[in-house]
């Protein structure tokens, strides 16, 4: 039985979803994986340990006995080409040469403060390459700066992302400070930013590439909106 590294990366997503209360069917849309590749790669993974078991203490396979006229039928499948998977093309970023390269996945993230400093909250939302959202949270931070509450944002998108199992991110958010600064094109002066800063490229270095875009806030107010609620105590859309 062979799977790509792609698709291994979206059913190891499954999995940790299903562990955390999600049924299968939400999982496997949050995940990207098709209801049909699922059952398919159940049966080829039922076929094979009851190959193994079989060879190893004699004992009969069910499907074999079933199915003896196609019994290398499984073979067949297994060396499917990964390119006539229908889920690749949808998760596949932007420019990307192959999906073997990895999930990729868009984070907004955005955070604020009433008051600068005052009770503060940030919030993220990660969606697929074509717009489909896989997750939001938000959360609330105490008492903080706008900058210090955007920067919290950006860690809990790249959480958020890292959770999901993203290989690149790109990450969109409204502060040019912030964006600035994690590109390197603006120094980071003040103390309170310096080790939230630092922490973000930590963070970066995780994945195999994570692309910073400065963005209008008009192009940000899901995030924007989830952080007016978690101050405001209210539940997320």
């Amino acid at each position: 039985m062979q799977i790509d590294r792609a698709l291994a990366t979206r059913l190891a997503t499954v999995l940790k979803l299903v562990m955390h209360g999600k049924t299968l069917p939400v999982a496997a849309a949050e995940a990207g994986v098709s209801a049909a590749e699922i059952e398919r790669l159940m049966k080829e993974l039922e076929r094979e340990l009851w190959s193994r078991a079989r060879d190893e203490n004699g004992e009969p396979d069910p499907y074999t006995a079933a199915t003896a006229p196609a019994k290398h039928a499984p073979k067949k499948k297994a060396a499917k080409p990964a390119h006539h998977d229908p889920v690749l093309p949808k998760l596949a970023p932007h420019g990307a040469k192959s999906a073997k390269a990895g999930l990729a996945l868009i984070a907004y993230a955005d955070g604020g403060s009433r008051g600068n400093p005052g009770e503060a909250a940030c919030a993220s939302l990660i969606t697929t390459a074509d717009g489909a959202e896989l997750l939001r949270r938000a959360k609330r931070l105490g008492k903080a700066t706008n900058n210090v509450a955007e920067y919290e944002g950006v860690l809990l998108a790249l959480d958020l992302c890292k959770e999901l199992g993203a290989a690149h991110v790109t990450l969109r958010i409204d502060s040019e400070l912030v964006a600035r600064q994690i590109d390197g094109e603006y120094k980071v002066r003040h103390p309170d930013l310096m080790q939230l800063h630092h922490r973000v490229l930590l963070r970066r270095r995780t994945f195999q590439s994570v692309a910073v875009e400065h963005v209008p806030r008009k192009d940000n107010t899901a995030a924007d909106a989830m952080v007016n609620a978690c101050l405001d105590g209210k539940e997320l859309d």
